[in-house]
């Protein structure tokens, strides 16, 4: 079974629209480029990865997979996957070729990242309470466009605007979504997206970033595979993975990236998907959940940054604030939750609220609902950082 993951560029030419008001007008003629698939990814598994085996990979460590048996596809797509011939096996034969591992192999993270990192600052977002959390966790900035609706979530998508930023060594910037249920000293995380963060990789490079928890961040989680938790199956690509294209501020050409989260309603897996195919890549498994094993409460989409306390804020989405529209700004558009009964469909306007924990002048989110046929539902997000929380 073969899984081909982010980023094969489309490229197609729509009608982009700016926002004034909270009314849509003028548009104006911007290419857009959905990534996925390999051709817009930077194949850096002779750098970065191992070529390990698919039942010896660091997920069954964890002590509750012990005895897990691989689901190598959701059940929802099983018929479009059995009819996908060497799924997992169509691999380049050369496992040194940058295209990934043989069959019955997933590209991991290398041991020495993984042992360096383990001790890492975690990824957090746990509280609704911005401003206290901000408090509690000093350094760590948020703008996000939150769910409130009082229904069980069973996963989100979005199409999320790459632009490179400049940041120090021990500063991090990620833009994406999170799937959340508990209270905060049992939060239940899986937080995915597109992220620069140059103590986790080594380099400032934009690359297909996750985190997770059961536990509120006090003694599981991790970025990735840093720990055992996620199961990959793509054969292929990886978390962690080089983006090899992104935006530029004021330019008509912009590149977005389609990531999804859906949980299988039958194995209550939450599974990874990159790509407009909408292709699995893997799954953290139900098993290391509490709360999420029964589904979400929250879903948040937006953008993290995190810098030591007492020292200036990195730039999130693309450095600009939302103010500057899509021309110049971050955003995610074609949002969507899969809601109580399994269904995609698009958020509710009336069921989003937009949160940031600082001044205006560091981050802000700007959110008006339906943005046109391309952004569908969307919002702008992010700013240059500064002295947000000192």
């Amino acid at each position: 079974m073969k899984i081909i993951f982010l980023f094969l560029i489309v490229s197609f030419c729509v009608q982009g629209y700016e926002i004034d008001g909270g009314r849509i007008h003028k548009p104006k003629k911007q290419q857009f480029h959905r990534l996925h698939d390999h051709q817009s990814t930077q194949g850096s598994i002779d750098d970065d990865f191992d070529c390990v085996e698919i039942y010896k990979q660091p997920a069954f460590q964890h002590p509750l997979l012990k005895n897990h048996k691989i689901q190598l596809f959701p059940t929802f797509m099983r018929t479009r996957m059995q009819n996908r011939s060497s799924y997992l096996g169509k691999a380049n034969k050369d496992e040194n070729s940058m295209r990934g591992c043989r069959p019955g192999k997933v590209p991991i993270i290398k041991t020495t990242m993984r042992q360096k990192l383990k001790t890492h600052p975690s990824s957090r977002s746990e509280l609704d309470n911005f401003t206290q959390y901000s408090k509690s966790y000093p350094g760590h900035h948020f703008a996000t466009l939150d769910t409130t609706q009082d229904i069980t979530f069973h996963g989100a998508s979005a199409a999320i605007s790459t632009y490179n930023l400049s940041l120090h060594a021990n500063q991090y910037s990620i833009c994406g979504f999170w799937i959340q249920s508990g209270p905060p000293t049992e939060l239940n995380s899986i937080q995915v997206g597109t992220g620069i963060h140059p103590s986790l990789y080594g380099d400032h490079q934009i690359r297909l970033t996750a985190h997770w928890t059961a536990d509120g961040y006090h003694k599981t989680g991790c970025f990735n595979q840093l720990c055992p938790g996620f199961v990959q199956v793509h054969s292929q690509f990886s978390l962690g993975e080089v983006l090899k294209h992104s935006s530029v501020i004021g330019s008509e050409e912009k590149y977005l990236s389609d990531i999804k989260v859906k949980q299988d309603k039958f194995t209550g897996h939450w599974w990874l998907f990159g790509s407009l195919d909408h292709i699995p890549m893997g799954y953290w498994p139900k098993q290391i959940f509490t709360h999420l094993s029964k589904g979400s409460s929250l879903v948040r989409y937006g953008g993290e940054t995190f810098a030591p306390p007492n020292t200036i804020s990195p730039p999130m989405g693309s450095g600009r604030l939302p103010q500057e529209l899509f021309k110049n700004s971050g955003y995610i558009a074609d949002l969507m939750i899969v809601d109580s009964n399994y269904n995609e469909v698009e958020v509710n306007s009336k069921y989003m609220k937009p949160n940031c924990d600082t001044t205006s002048n560091c981050y802000d989110v700007l959110y008006h609902g339906y943005e046109g046929p391309f952004y569908r539902q969307a919002f702008l997000f992010g700013g240059p950082g500064g002295q947000c929380g000192i």
